[in-house]
């Protein structure tokens, strides 16, 4: 998930509800977000944004956030149209002292000077199915579309930042690298300068039998809500790339290997072949039976290489299973270091 920087509001809106759930639950974790900021000039003005997400290597994106219905035009400028029947005015001026602000503040704030780019974000518009002005440019527009995954957000973002781009200033700027992003997350929430880096997260693989995916997926979301990131094929393997390869680098680099076991499960191979690897380079397995089998049904196999392993039942989610298995995830990540 993207690092929320500052407060999170108390109220928001439905399309910033929307983003919010959109960048905790699909943006990586190098992301800033910074959630209704509010940023004061060198003359003591304010000026206030719906979201900042600070990227590195990319530079700082203002995303207007609205929800609007349509688009219309008045006396040469462009409209937006809401459902209760208001309208708003895009102001090109606005924006750029905005812009030339933020930028002032970060500049007097941190000695940056990273590109700046704004853009309307309309989470709750389908391009496809409304009629967009025949001269309006929707390459600026996020729209749902563009909120599906992270890649197609952050390559629409790309897309973006590569249009609004003046190659005649390039050199004018500064790159936005990951240690000033986290330095600068860090003040904006604390006050503070010098920001300890941040821990990686817990991280498990996640085994198990295509006939329990449906249970696998909750376990997963069960485990990321409570902060463990999980690997589970096949969401977690990139196009393009061997399974097998990618399982055994994950199996590696896992804090834990936790494994649902079934019947299918005790008979696949694919299950077995990662079991396998855990338990040759030593990785911490925390079983979970997600079926309540009669001893004579479990097979020799796993009956003899988890004679070590305290288990647990778990046919549908349990909270307090998973709240176990989250603290015994943490515990074996402390005691790593």
């Amino acid at each position: 998930m993207a690092r929320i920087i500052g407060t999170i509001p108390d109220k928001m809106s439905l399309p910033m509800g929307i983003m919010y759930d959109f960048i905790t639950k699909e943006l990586p974790d190098y992301i800033g977000a910074s959630l209704a900021p509010e940023i004061v000039s060198e003359s003591g003005e304010k000026y206030g944004f719906d979201m900042l997400l600070f990227i590195p290597h990319m530079g700082v994106f203002i995303l207007d956030i609205k929800s609007i219905n349509g688009f219309g035009r008045e006396n040469g400028q462009w409209t937006y149209r809401y459902a209760d029947g208001k309208k708003s005015f895009v102001d090109p001026e606005k924006r750029e002292k905005r812009k030339a602000e933020l930028r002032e503040y970060l500049k007097r704030m941190f000695n940056l000077s990273p590109l700046i780019y704004e853009f309307e974000c309309l989470p709750c518009f389908d391009i496809h199915t409304d009629m967009l002005p025949p001269d309006f440019d929707p390459s600026l527009l996020v729209v749902s579309d563009d909120i599906m995954d992270s890649s197609r957000f952050l390559h629409k973002v790309l897309g973006i930042s590569i249009r609004l781009k003046r190659g005649d200033r390039e050199g004018l700027y500064d790159d936005l690298t990951d240690k000033d992003s986290h330095d600068l997350f860090y003040f904006w929430e604390t006050g503070l300068y010098g920001a300890p880096r941040p821990e990686r997260p817990p991280f498990v693989f996640l085994s198990y039998n295509q006939n329990n995916s449906e249970l696998s997926k909750e376990v997963q979301t069960a485990l990321e809500d409570r902060g463990v990131n999980v690997w589970r094929a096949p969401k977690d393997v990139p196009m393009g790339q061997f399974y097998l390869n990618e399982e055994m680098q994950a199996i590696e680099e896992c804090d834990a290997f936790v494994i649902l076991l079934s019947i299918p499960a005790q008979r696949s191979e694919e299950v077995k072949k990662e079991f396998v690897k855990a338990l040759e380079i030593n990785k911490p397995i925390l079983p979970l039976w997600v079926e309540n089998l009669p001893d004579s049904e479990i097979s020799d196999y796993y009956k003899s290489n988890l004679t070590e392993y305290q288990y647990r039942i778990m046919p549908k989610i349990n909270e307090e299973i998973i709240d176990e298995l989250v603290e015994k995830v943490k515990k074996i990540k402390r005691e790593s270091r």
